[in-house]
């Protein structure tokens, strides 16, 4: 046992002093690295330091240096990813493509699963314009994980041109990557490469409500909301019912739960007042909107609001509502208006208070030229009398905007 001891002792000697040699006599000596290799005292950290130096070089000496380096240190274990992937890195920077080729392609086998490693592969495609070779690599990294799809995105607006390559080869077919590029387009602004996303996605069923509601919000921000109408119609399929047909206004019965888009309701969120979808009342239907105020406020704000898409012309607007003990002189009214340009269009309808059992209003509102979106709100406006506060409640139900006559509904 104590022989035993003494060699261990004698062997940590022998290491710790080569360490030692090889941070301070040796620096920096090669073949002296090389030799400690041959009896197992390899300073693999420091000639990796060491290779990486030669590669930020400017001169093509520099390069090479860094390839013969990195060599060695993948000889000392042909298995480490990463060995392969900066051996690629010093080919490629040395304009050796097939061979910074071949090293990726072990990178690509070795670590299947390392998306750090996976877009280095990339980087070396899209640095040799292997675009499609490189989506490949992206949408494996993208199925993943979501980590990397900022700096993924952002390569694909700078070196992809047509954003077909990236629906066809950089998007795996999976809904979280598909609506998150879809996401990143809409926030950079790019609306026809958005369009494009929007169609493929909404082929593969990948768009939710919220989606939806995004991206038609995105549209009508952009100018466009013939587009967004369009959109929203054919995401709703069989639930659009006779929406853009007989009426313009959208779940104007409260029937479906609220979607998150300027073409459904929209509700406050004010202090003094709670707005909720009600399913134990309804005008007609199961379903209503009710409004109950506190009587601690004076408040001036739109209850509800819609938009939706028109063309000029006249349009009967239809609500039904009831109240009840609703105070003060300024109860619930609806107003319309042009959603761009308000001094185009800007009508108020009703004046509801008190206590009353479901009632109708109907008006004939004109839609001048120019205007293409309508806001339909349920509002309330301020008092001016000093018993102000209102209290009380209101339930809507049954809003429609029809078309008069023979006229386009789309």
């Amino acid at each position: 046992m104590r022989s035993l001891t003494l060699i261990l002792a004698a062997i940590l000697a022998v290491c710790s002093s080569a360490g030692i040699l090889s941070e301070t006599v040796w620096q920096n000596n090669e073949k002296a690295d090389r030799d400690l290799c041959r009896v197992l005292l390899c300073d693999d950290w420091q000639l990796e330091d060491r290779a990486r130096e030669q590669l930020a070089g400017v001169r093509e000496e520099d390069v090479q240096r860094a390839i013969v380096l990195f060599k060695d240190l993948l000889q000392r274990d042909s298995q480490d990813a990463y060995r392969w992937a900066d051996l690629g890195e010093a080919y490629a920077d040395a304009g050796q493509k097939e061979n910074a080729r071949y090293c990726y392609d072990q990178v690509l086998a070795l670590a299947p699963y390392y998306a750090n490693l996976l877009l280095r592969a990339a980087n070396f495609h899209f640095e040799f314009g292997e675009n499609k070779e490189a989506l490949a690599v992206t949408a494996r990294i993208l199925r993943l994980t979501p980590d990397y799809d900022s700096v993924i995105f952002s390569e694909y607006t700078r070196l992809v041109a047509q954003v077909e390559d990236v629906l066809r080869y950089g998007l795996p077919e999976d809904s979280r990557a598909a609506r998150s590029w879809l996401l990143f387009l809409i926030e950079a602004g790019r609306i026809d490469d958005a369009q494009r996303t929007w169609n493929w996605v909404a082929e593969r069923s990948y768009a939710d409500d919220a989606l939806a509601g995004g991206y038609v919000e995105f549209l009508i921000r952009q100018g466009r909301p013939d587009w967004a109408a369009s959109a929203w119609s054919s995401h709703l399929g069989k639930r659009s019912g006779d929406y853009r047909q007989c009426s313009y206004l959208f779940n104007g019965g409260f029937e479906s739960e609220l979607a998150p888009s300027p073409f459904d309701w929209n509700l406050a969120r004010t202090q003094g007042v709670e707005v909720a979808r009600d399913c134990t009342t309804a005008g007609s239907g199961k379903c209503s909107l009710r409004i109950e105020f506190a009587g601690t406020q004076n408040l001036g704000f739109a209850v509800a609001s819609q938009v939706t898409f028109v063309t000029p012309g006249v349009y009967r607007f239809h609500a039904v509502i009831r109240t009840e003990s609703l105070t003060t002189d300024q109860g619930i009214r609806f107003r319309i208006s042009d959603a761009e340009v308000p001094v185009r269009l800007d009508v108020i309808l009703g004046q509801f208070t008190g206590t009353r059992p479901w009632s109708d209003i109907e008006d004939d509102v004109v839609v001048p030229s120019g205007t293409r979106l309508l806001q339909v709100q349920v509002i309330r406006q301020r008092s001016l009398r000093f018993d102000n506060k209102i209290g009380g409640r209101a339930w809507i139900d049954d809003l429609r905007l029809e078309p008069i006559g023979n006229r386009s509904s789309r």
